[in-house]
């Protein structure tokens, strides 16, 4: 058996991406995902995953009574409980998985023994912790919420939350865009394009999920790919309201990051910003479009920061939203004062006249 078919996919997303009915007992493929990527990923899944930790643990599915191991992914513990023993009930597993039986998913039985693992991996995560070392990713002390009010037990409530609010706005683009996040962490980057490719086909402009397609598309070495979605994050992100503008510049910070290396690996053949003929970059204006013409950035590959200019211009209006001490085009702009003053009326400087007599002799 395939792996994703083990892994198990939800029929509900395809039911609801396609507005089709589907038997609830069939067990889908890859293949039947309504997605371009979802095989070109699911072919990269163990470098396109690497960033997260594998917790893999043996779990009795409830519905069918059949055992298997099973990656649970990131594991959050509560911090104060009454009872040592309440947090093995109440952690959170973020990994999402289904039963590689019969494909069910949320009711999982815990064995003695595996109790006792989680217990050891618990311990040995508090350690550092209480050490000041937060380096141990694979277990966070805390709570996963959704929305501030839904703390999912399994990977596999954080999709039905989001099914249940799709399943009456299924053109909600900024949902598809939460709900292949959701997947993503989940360790299941194959259904979080496919999430992600749903929430641009309601809205070409949902920088998020351009940004996460171009992402993944670079980690599976699609380059000419994903530097097309890369720039359509950046040319539409003047139009984004989902974020804050200082999370917005910060994302497109990252994904002029991804584009600038995309451009040198391709021997300067990829372009790294957004091409006046697409779609996005048209509806930024014209104004905007000129802007990265007329100021002069000096960017350097090795430093991050350079980049926050040339992302502030493509904020368009919401520029106006970042404090002014905060602009690093105001703080640019001060440099280059400092180093090239310009003459003023009342200060015009002219250049020495030579002393043609001096230079004959």
């Amino acid at each position: 058996m395939e792996k994703y078919q083990k892994h198990g996919i939800n029929p509900l997303l395809i039911s609801i991406a396609t507005s089709q009915k589907l038997d609830s007992a069939l067990r889908p493929t890859v293949a039947m995902l309504p997605s371009k990527y979802a095989k070109l990923v699911y072919k990269n899944m163990s470098v396109v995953n690497a960033e997260f930790p594998e917790n893999i643990f043996r779990l009795t599915c409830q519905k069918c009574g059949k055992s298997g191991d099973y990656d649970l992914g990131t594991l959050v513990f509560p911090l104060r409980v009454a009872e040592p023993g309440d947090r093995m009930e109440k952690f959170q597993a973020i990994g999402y998985f289904r039963c590689k039986h019969c494909n069910a998913a949320g009711e999982w039985e815990l064995s003695p023994r595996t109790k006792t693992m989680l217990a050891g991996k618990m311990a040995a995560a508090e350690a550092p912790k209480i050490a000041g070392d937060d380096s141990m990713a694979e277990v966070i002390f805390g709570e996963a919420l959704i929305d501030k009010i839904f703390a999912p037990r399994w990977g596999s409530e954080i999709e039905n939350y989001f099914f249940n609010k799709l399943a009456e706005t299924p053109k909600d683009a900024y949902l598809w865009n939460r709900l292949g996040n959701a997947y993503y962490r989940g360790k299941r980057p194959e259904l979080a394009v496919t999430a992600h490719e749903q929430a641009i086909a309601n809205d070409s402009g949902q920088v998020e999920s351009h940004f996460s397609l171009g992402k993944m598309l670079v980690e599976c070495g699609e380059l000419e790919l994903a530097a097309t979605h890369l720039r359509q994050a950046v040319a539409a992100s003047c139009q984004y309201k989902y974020l804050s503008a200082y999370d917005l510049r910060e994302i497109i910070v990252a994904a002029l990051e991804i584009l600038l290396t995309v451009y040198k690996q391709s021997d300067n053949k990829i372009n790294m910003l957004p091409k006046p003929n697409e779609q996005a970059i048209i509806q930024q204006g014209k104004n905007q479009i000129a802007a990265t013409a007329m100021l002069d950035f000096d960017i350097d590959a090795e430093n991050r920061e350079t980049l926050y200019p040339l992302a502030e211009v493509y904020l368009g209006e919401r520029f106006n939203e970042l404090l002014p001490a905060q602009r690093a085009t105001n703080n640019q702009q001060a440099k280059r004062k400092a180093v090239w003053p310009v003459a003023g009326k009342t200060n015009k400087q002219k250049p020495a006249k030579k002393n043609k007599k001096k230079k004959r002799k």
